[in-house]
């Protein structure tokens, strides 16, 4: 280029060198935003995965410090941290995969992360050689962590494929195929927990929550069976709904198939031949379902659920604090919000009673189980409760331990419910025999402590019943 000076009279010959100018836009698009930089490696992230502190690191940097023995965040020294504390972050990762990379002349290769697995010919050798390879990768999944994260987002497409490939067939075996069966072996020795199945329940593909669903139905079919007993495909399937459901998003849940909670029924009347961490799975997993749709919630109920779990926790006898926290907590989403659930507790011989017998249980009482146990009593013995129901829970204790949960240390919401069953039937309840029977000695009891007389204890109990103070 020739410029044209005004001060002198010649002319200036400059040189404008592009290559300086290109090399410097180069080394701006490969230095990445410090949003992308692990801040461990201080390098571009690969997967990145956020703390609870709010610090994003990559996965492998974070992990290799967990394991040098370290349990707080490394930029706030905020703890305990452990790996079940990462969150990944799916919008930085995308970020991260477009930002272009310098080194390419055109077209970047994009990172390998979990949302892009290598899905080439991954069915190669038949299914019985895809069944081998699944059994051999099960001992590396538990040993190796870089293995497993590698394993989960192939596994679960596979699982999905196969399911779906079988339902088109409409087969009629009473269990799963191999490949099914291979692939729950898998995942349930990967723990795939809620978020790493999050990324695969898109609401426009739920294919993995119906393969899900295939699987425990056709297995399900067995269980009518007596001599019958829970093979472990079984048990892995049940436990993968839990996570799922636990991810899945209100409006994905609205779409569950009807037999889906006709199979965990089935589930929960085959107590005594399914382990009880299974039950406790199915529990939850009823739970989940039904909490977020209310179309679950009325299925759940014409599905016999409120009778089988009063039936379980007959059976269990109150031994097991977890799973007597679980059938309350289910028989009081379903008595809150189905009158036919309601009508099955009132019904059922020992409805009441057990459920009765589970508020303030000496040993075995919680919280948490005291409060939906009482809620499940409110919702039975409301207003349009019959005169038997009524009648029953004079005879079976339920007032009597009403009458003590406003006594306990129980929360305000617990005690209101308590004391407005009480206030709305005190005229019926007042002078019952059954009602006295059962104060009398526990009044008596405390009347004692207080230094007050028999008369006068009973006469507090009285005035709870008809004025609820």
């Amino acid at each position: 280029m020739i410029v044209q000076s005004h001060s002198v009279d010649r002319c200036i010959p400059i040189n404008i060198s592009y290559s300086r100018v290109r090399k410097k836009f180069d080394m701006e698009m490969e230095t990445p935003p410090p949003q992308f930089v692990c801040p461990i490696s201080l390098t571009r992230m690969q997967d990145p995965v956020t703390a609870p502190s709010g610090i994003t690191y990559d996965r492998g940097a974070i992990e290799r410090w967990l394991a040098a023995g370290h349990d707080t965040c490394p930029v706030t020294g905020r703890g305990p941290l452990s790996l079940a504390d990462l969150t990944p972050n799916l919008t930085l990762r995308r970020l991260i995969l477009s930002w272009p990379n310098p080194n390419s002349n055109r077209h970047p290769p994009a990172l390998t992360t979990p949302d892009q697995p290598d899905s080439r010919n991954d069915e190669c050798g038949g299914p019985a050689e895809l069944v081998k390879k699944l059994m051999v990768a099960v001992p590396a999944a538990k040993a190796d962590a870089m293995a497993r994260r590698s394993m989960i987002p192939r596994v679960l497409p596979l699982f999905v494929s196969s399911c779906a490939t079988e339902a088109a067939e409409k087969k009629k075996s009473f269990s799963p195929s191999g490949v099914e069966a291979a692939c729950l072996a898998l995942l349930d020795a990967l723990g795939v927990s809620a978020d790493e199945i999050r990324p695969h329940l898109l609401p426009a593909e739920p294919g993995f929550l119906d393969a899900l669903t295939h699987v425990l139905v056709t297995l399900t079919l067995e269980l009518q069976h007596e001599d019958y007993y829970s093979e472990p495909t079984l048990q892995r399937a049940v436990r993968l709904l839990e996570s799922a459901t636990e991810a899945s998003t209100p409006a994905l849940l609205d779409r569950l198939r009807p037999d889906l909670l006709r199979a965990l029924t089935a589930v929960l009347h085959a107590r005594r031949r399914v382990p009880l961490a299974t039950t406790r799975a199915a529990l939850k997993t009823i739970l989940n379902a039904c909490a977020a749709s209310s179309r679950n919630l009325r299925l759940a109920a014409e599905s016999g659920v409120a009778h089988e779990a009063i039936e379980l926790e007959l059976s269990l006898g109150g031994t097991s604090r977890a799973t007597t926290e679980l059938v309350m907590a289910v028989l009081s989403l379903l008595c809150s919000g189905s009158a036919e659930a309601r009508a099955t507790v009132a019904g059922h011989a020992a409805g009441i009673a057990v459920v009765a017998k589970r508020v303030l249980l000496r040993g075995g009482s919680s919280a948490a189980g005291d409060a939906a146990a009482v809620r499940v009593l409110a919702s039975v013995c409301g207003r349009g409760a019959s005169p038997e129901t009524v009648r029953e829970m004079a005879r079976v204790g339920a007032v009597g331990k009403l009458c003590c949960v406003l006594q306990a240390e129980c929360d305000q919401v617990t005690k209101e419910a308590a004391r407005r069953v009480l206030r709305m039937h005190a005229g019926d309840w007042a002078g019952s025999p059954c009602v006295s029977a059962y104060l009398l000695s526990r009044t008596y009891s405390m009347a004692r402590s207080r230094s007050i007389t028999k008369t006068e204890g009973i006469r507090i109990v009285h005035a709870c019943m008809l004025h609820v103070v």
